[in-house]
C-alpha cells in the first residue's frame, strides 16, 4: 500500500472508531480491532490497566458509559496518521460520584493492515484522570 494511502486508511479506521463510539455502535467496531489488540490505560483509577483482546477491549468501552451513567463524551478534535500508527486528539468529559471530567486526551495507535493492534491513552491533566476514576 502506497505511504499516502495508508496514512489514509489509518485515519479512517480512527474516525470511525470515533463515530461509532458516538453512535453507541459498538458492534460496528469489532472489524476495527484486532483479536489480539490491547488497550493501555494509564494510572489508579477503576479504568486504568491493560485490556487485553477484543473482549477485554469493548468491555472495557462498555464500562465507560456505566460508569458514568451514560454521560461520558468523547469529541474527536484531530488525528494524525501514519504507514502504520495514528494519534486521536480528543476533549473527554463526563461525570460520576459528583465529580466532572473535561479534559484533553491522546490516543495513541498502532494499526496494521486496517486493524488496531493497539491504543495508549494519554490524558492531559493525569491528576484530574485519575481523581474522576477513583
Amino acid at each position: 500500500m502506497a505511504a499516502a494511502s495508508a496514512r489514509a486508511a489509518n485515519e479512517e479506521v480512527v474516525r470511525r472508531i470515533f463515530g461509532a463510539f458516538a453512535q453507541k455502535q459498538g458492534f460496528a467496531l469489532r472489524d476495527l480491532f484486532a483479536s489480539d489488540a490491547v488497550w493501555i490505560v494509564p494510572g489508579d483509577g477503576v479504568m486504568a490497566g491493560v485490556h487485553r483482546g477484543r473482549e477485554a477491549i469493548f468491555r472495557f468501552l462498555a464500562r465507560l458509559a456505566k460508569e458514568t451513567g451514560g454521560t461520558y463524551s468523547s469529541q474527536l478534535v484531530d488525528v494524525l496518521a501514519s504507514d502504520d500508527r495514528a494519534a486521536a486528539l480528543y476533549r473527554a468529559s463526563g461525570e460520576r460520584h459528583g465529580r466532572r471530567l473535561d479534559l484533553d486526551q491522546v490516543l495513541l495507535f498502532r494499526i496494521d493492515d486496517g486493524l488496531v493492534r493497539e491504543v495508549l491513552a494519554l490524558p492531559s491533566d493525569a491528576a484530574a484522570f485519575d481523581a474522576f476514576w477513583a
